[in-house]
């Protein structure tokens, strides 16, 4: 059974809590720099303050997350060990936080020495958490849990990629005269690519074959497409960096079929959840729902942009493609899944430390789903201005900031009430809701 959980193996609150508290955090972040720069940071891909919110978004809103889901979910749900989880997750974390901020003043102000600052942060991170990541993905999950730590495992060697790829590349900023094994465009674009098809894509695929079953009340993901997608995700990667390395001059063909193959596993994948989300047992959609059913739509419309006749599509394409691939698709679906995780989490822990006969509050009283779906349609607002943005930046780039910056506060706002509501439950002693009877299978949720 997929939904089996195993509750006596999760870390402590404090230890991913951070994770999940610094995403917001580092949105509004993100926000803000777009709010001070302003059209300059959609004007091009290129321009220092554009690489500076990517990497606010990529590294810390998004890497955030996915450190702190992945140090909770494998021994929950696939029931493996982290070794030295105690240090692991504030480690990691601290060397995750300083090594972004630094990377992006670095990309902002264009310093060597913060560049180095940002390697010496970094890869220590991402080399532990690699590390103690494949130690436990080295053992053997329980029968259920294998089509995603089968995925898991192909992100993580994604990941691989990615940081060496990165690395490199800052090297060249840190050390000005050193001479670069690709040239920059082209290094550049494999690593984008790791890092979001491979890296955050697949753990998003191998994640999602057991959170959306399980927090959304569905069925499982039709057979053979748990088994087969991350593989032929991972493939078609190789594909892709294949034809843009070695077979550009002499088969030029290759470089954009392996692309519009790679967004057809996606699309098909987003087509898949929206199926399983139509099937869901309960008939009206909570804010986790409505956050990916907006990520999946994305998805399918990042596809279409692409397949689009340039002349149509215009000079914002490519920036518009990755606001619909970075905000729209990855952050829509950990924003969703945070209003699940979090109350679960509190709930857990009040749970452990509730004395003998205290009644600890029900998951969905931590944070009312009424506040999460307002601040979805200021997310979906953002999201739309952003992508607007990309043609018009002088005209709604700011705008779009504003809206990120509100939709980032607000969602800081719903899990900070939450995490006060709980403390507040302990601190008095007893609470007049009841205990949930059997959160796993998601009958918390609105």
């Amino acid at each position: 059974m997929q939904r089996t959980l195993s509750l006596e193996q999760s870390p402590p609150l404090g230890a991913v809590l951070r994770y999940f508290l610094a995403t917001p955090v580092f949105a509004l972040l993100a926000g803000a720099l777009l709010l001070w720069q302003g059209a300059p940071a959609l004007a091009s891909r290129w321009s220092p303050s554009t690489l500076a919110l990517t990497h606010l978004l990529t590294l810390g809103t998004l890497g955030m997350t996915m450190a702190g889901a992945l140090i909770q979910i494998l021994p929950v749900v696939a029931g493996l060990t982290l070794p030295r989880a105690r240090s692991l997750a504030p480690g990691v974390h601290a060397l995750l936080a300083g090594g972004v901020a630094a990377l992006a003043a670095a990309f902002l102000f264009s310093r060597p020495w913060l560049f180095q600052l940002a390697l010496v942060l970094l890869l220590p991170a991402f080399a532990w958490l690699i590390g103690a990541l494949t130690l436990a993905l080295w053992q053997m999950p329980p029968p259920g849990a294998l089509p995603m730590t089968a995925t898991v495992r192909l992100s993580l060697a994604s990941l691989v990629v990615t940081v060496c790829l990165g690395a490199l590349l800052a090297g060249t900023f840190a050390w000005p005269g050193a001479a670069a094994p690709l040239p920059l465009t082209l290094a550049t674009d494999v690593h984008a690519l790791w890092g979001v098809f491979g890296w955050a894509g697949m753990l998003l695929v191998g994640v999602s074959l057991q959170v959306v079953p399980m927090f959304q009340v569905t069925p499982l993901y039709d057979e053979p497409l748990p088994r087969v997608l991350g593989v032929t995700i991972f493939l078609l990667l190789v594909t892709w960096t294949v034809s843009a390395t070695a077979l550009r001059a002499r088969l030029p063909w290759t470089e954009p079929l392996a692309g519009a193959l790679l967004l057809a596993a996606y699309a098909l994948f987003a087509l898949a959840t929206l199926r399983l989300l139509a099937r869901r047992k309960r008939p009206q959609a909570d804010a986790m729902t409505l956050f990916w059913r907006l990520a999946m739509a994305s998805m399918l419309a990042c596809a279409a942009l692409w397949a689009a006749p340039a002349q149509l599509a215009g000079d914002g394409r490519a920036l518009a493609m990755g606001v619909l691939i970075l905000v729209g698709f990855l952050y829509s679906t950990i924003n969703g899944m945070l209003y699940k995780i979090v109350p679960f989490l509190l709930w857990r822990d009040m749970q452990e430390r509730a004395a003998d006969g205290q009644r600890v509050p029900a998951i969905k009283t931590l944070i009312a789903d009424q506040q999460a779906q307002r601040q979805f349609w200021m997310h979906a607002a953002a999201l739309a201005l952003l992508v607007a943005a990309c043609w018009w930046p002088a005209l709604l780039a700011r705008p779009a900031a504003a809206a990120m910056c509100l939709s980032a506060g607000w969602l800081l706002l719903n899990l900070s009430t939450g995490l006060r509501r709980a403390c507040g439950a302990m601190r008095c002693g007893a609470a007049p809701a009841r205990v949930d009877a059997n959160p796993a299978l998601g009958r918390h949720g609105g």
